[in-house]
């Protein structure tokens, strides 16, 4: 019977594995998101300074 207990640890290991994977895939998954909806307000922010600089060079009353 040493070989049953070696097979339940074995499968324990692997289902530690498995809940470990799955608990991490999303986690994961949503902080790739936020860092790419991170990044895209960043460059928004950048992209705003400079259209407002443009505007603000244009925009001159024509009287």
């Amino acid at each position: 019977m040493p070989h049953s207990h070696f097979l339940e640890t074995t499968m324990l290991e692997l289902l530690k594995s498995l809940v470990f994977a799955v608990i991490m895939v999303p986690v994961v998954m949503a902080i790739i998101l936020g860092l790419i909806y991170g990044l895209g307000e960043v460059f928004n922010v950048f992209s705003a300074v400079g259209h407002r600089e443009k505007r603000r060079n244009t925009t001159t009353p024509s009287r």
